[in-house]
């Protein structure tokens, strides 16, 4: 059985947990201000019992047995009705039910001493209610225990401890209830959080990519915050680091890279301009083709199939401007796309440094013939966006191609959720990747390319191989 991971859960879900207990505060405390309050008050009488013909003890001990037996004459019609007419109590307000609900007493162990509390809305009403029900109390006591045919015991109850306004009321409890919320707060949040953790299907930590594909995160891109069309520090930094990284486990630098989305939000047009801008900070003179069924829509893109006519180029070399994207521009599907583009890729390597390749994780085809001419696999997923079953899917097939990526670049990290990402790579993870070179399409058909010296002559060709 696998270990419940105590610190991961903590690490992701304090927040959670901290909300949680916060509104369980705030809930208890609500909840007391809700509740109408109730003040207790106590009134204490002590039983006196005088006898000629009994000794000390002998009263001590009938004193003792009688005083048990009183309690529960508090609740006696006697008594109820005379703390209704002393008080002026409204009979439909204020029933015998009640009343009988508000008035209770006790005797202290051992002792003879009857304790009458009352416990009402206010504080005065608490007191007069303890008072006015002891005296009854008395009254009704003295009647009933004193005949005149048995005077051997003369007993007396005397209000030793009259009741006095309470200042505070006894309930709600507000430190209790207010802890009980905090501690219920506590105990919900870190349940949801361990079922969250243990059971989440999206991908929000390295540790979640680790366990769904096996692969190393070589990089995690930062979230993206340009104010006012600015550079993003951070964002930058952290696309540096993952192309740097691409290097250190691929083992050598390559000039084609092939990137395959695990979901369709992974690799979004600001994280495909954020990797052209990274290549131009560290030198590289990089550009995009984007060929996936629905490519990006970034400002300058142009259809990939300018890359083999002379005229779009020369007029794209007119205007100064370096079109670092190419999209997607037909309906061509995955099969003509793997016949077709790989000239288009030659002559894109011939004046860049690095071309990154975005294909649907279906293109099978298109897949063989990239990795044929030398790509590099990478696959991308996006933060709490791509589930694990999306990247699983995409890693699947690559690797029933015989495709083995060097690793995950994570998109869309909150900046206070990046981690070091070579703390997480394994030995393994370093292993070098066999360069399949090109295969033997690429090398008979690509050829007119690699020795032709007039720029014509070369599009003459590519469009030759287009059919």
């Amino acid at each position: 059985m696998e270990d419940v991971p105590y610190a991961r859960i903590a690490r992701e879900g304090w927040v959670l947990i901290a909300i949680l207990a916060l509104a369980g505060t705030v809930a208890g405390w609500g909840i007391t201000r809700a509740l109408p309050p109730t003040y207790g008050a106590t009134s204490t009488l002590m039983l006196q019992v005088d006898s000629s013909q009994s000794s000390l003890f002998e009263r001590n001990q009938f004193s003792l047995a009688r005083v048990k037996t009183y309690p529960a004459l508090v609740d006696s019609p006697e008594v109820i009705d005379g703390v209704r007419e002393d008080l002026g109590l409204d009979p439909d307000e204020y029933t015998d039910a009640t009343l009988r609900q508000m008035l209770s007493a006790e005797n202290t162990e051992d002792t003879v001493l009857l304790r009458v509390r009352a416990d009402a809305p206010t504080p005065d009403l608490a007191k007069d209610l303890a008072n006015s029900s002891a005296r009854h109390l008395s009254d009704l006591l003295e009647s009933t225990e004193n005949s005149e045919r048995d005077g051997q015991y003369v007993l007396e109850l005397q209000q030793v401890l009259p009741a006095s306004a309470p200042q505070s009321p006894d309930s709600p409890q507000v430190t209790a209830i207010t802890g009980l919320g905090l501690i219920g707060g506590l105990a919900l949040g870190a349940i949801i959080a361990v079922y969250r953790t243990t059971t989440r299907r999206r991908l929000l930590t390295i540790s979640d990519v680790r366990k769904a594909s096996g692969l190393p995160v070589f990089g995690q891109v930062a979230r993206f915050h340009r104010a006012g069309g600015g550079e993003d520090r951070t964002a930058m930094t952290t696309l540096q680091d993952a192309l740097e990284n691409i290097t250190a486990l691929g083992g050598s630098p390559r000039s084609l890279h092939m990137v395959v989305p695990a979901s369709e939000a992974a690799l979004d047009d600001e994280v495909l301009t954020g990797l052209l801008e990274a290549h131009a900070s560290l030198g590289n003179k990089a550009c995009v083709i984007d060929l996936r069924a629905r490519p990006s829509t970034g400002e300058g893109a142009r259809p990939w199939t300018d890359v083999l006519d002379p005229v779009a180029r020369s007029e794209v070399a007119g205007t100064h401007r370096e079109p670092h994207l190419y999209v997607s521009g037909d309906s061509a599907g995955a099969a003509r796309l793997a016949s077709t583009v790989p000239p288009a890729i030659e002559i894109l390597r011939k004046e860049h440094d690095v071309v990154i390749v975005v294909c649907d994780s279906g293109s099978s085809a298109l897949q063989e013939k990239l990795v044929g001419m030398g790509a590099w696999a990478i696959i991308s997923v996006r933060r709490y966006a791509t589930r694990a079953t999306e990247l699983l899917t995409a890693v699947t097939r690559l690797r029933v191609m015989n495709i083995q990526p060097i690793g995950v670049l994570m998109t869309h990290v909150p900046r206070g959720a990046l981690e070091n990402v070579a703390e997480s790579w394994r030995t393994s993870d370093g292993k070098k990747l066999d360069d399949p070179g090109r295969d033997a399409w690429t090398t008979a058909g690509l050829d007119l390319l690699d020795r032709g010296d007039d720029p014509d002559r070369t599009h003459r060709g590519a469009r030759a191989l287009l059919g």
